[in-house]
């Protein structure tokens, strides 16, 4: 039989692997758009997990730095959370944006829950770029 922490050990880096991958894809992407350090971002992501109070307890610790707003759970157990740093943003380099993704997918994982998609705009160059839209290679 599986270890079934193995396997959420396992499930949970090959998805930071391919976050991080696809946010490295996203930023070239956003470089050959004329994004630079001062450009500003509005950040959009989405969590879920099938434990709502694991994802309550995420939700608290998120809360300090985003709106956020939890889903019904859905007809398979799953409740999600969406959580936006606007009306503010911030201003990013790349270590910084692969730094934040990076740190949703641990924090995701702390809380037995999984960091599932992100989007980032760029307001003032009219631009939006999502992991959605890449594929990644990896995990």
């Amino acid at each position: 039989m599986d270890d079934p922490q193995q396997t959420w050990d396992e499930y949970y880096s090959r998805t930071k692997t391919r976050k991080v991958d696809e946010a490295t894809i996203l930023w070239e992407n956003m470089l050959k758009a004329g994004v630079s350090s001062e450009t500003l971002f509005a950040m959009d992501f989405t969590h879920f997990c099938d434990l709502p109070e694991k994802l309550k307890e995420l939700g608290k610790q998120l809360s300090e730095n985003y709106e956020l707003e939890f889903s019904d759970i859905d007809d398979k157990g799953y409740q999600f959370l969406s959580g936006t740093n606007r009306p503010y943003g911030n201003e990013l380099s790349q270590v910084d944006f692969i730094g934040w993704v990076e740190f949703m997918c641990d924090v995701a994982q702390s809380y037995s829950c999984v960091f599932s998609s992100f989007t980032i705009e760029s307001p003032e160059l009219g631009l939006t770029w999502s992991n959605k839209d890449v594929e990644s290679e990896k995990g």
